[in-house]
C-alpha cells in the first residue's frame, strides 16, 4: 500500500500504538548550501545532522503551538 493511500488518523494511531521512542523515516530536501552548512556544523559539534533536524522541528511546532505531548520522545 502506498503512504498516499493511508488515511492520516491511520498513520498517526500505528506510531502511538508501537515504540512511543520510535523515530519515523523522512526524506528531508534541502537546497544545496544549507546542506553544506548542516554538513559543516555537524562535524564540528560531533552532533548527528538528524538531531539537529529534529530540534528544529520541534522548534517550529512548538513556536505555531503544534508540538505533540510527547518531546521527550526526541
Amino acid at each position: 500500500m502506498h503512504p498516499v493511500d493511508i488515511a492520516p488518523d491511520s498513520l498517526e494511531s500505528s506510531a502511538v500504538e508501537g515504540n512511543p521512542n520510535r523515530l519515523e523515516p523522512m526524506l528531508v530536501r534541502l537546497p544545496p548550501a544549507l546542506a553544506a552548512e548542516l554538513r559543516n556544523l555537524a562535524r564540528k559539534t560531533r552532533v548527528r545532522q538528524s538531531d539537529y533536524l529534529r530540534e528544529a522541528v520541534a522548534d517550529l511546532l512548538a513556536k505555531y503551538g503544534h508540538l505533540p505531548d510527547q518531546r521527550s520522545a526526541m
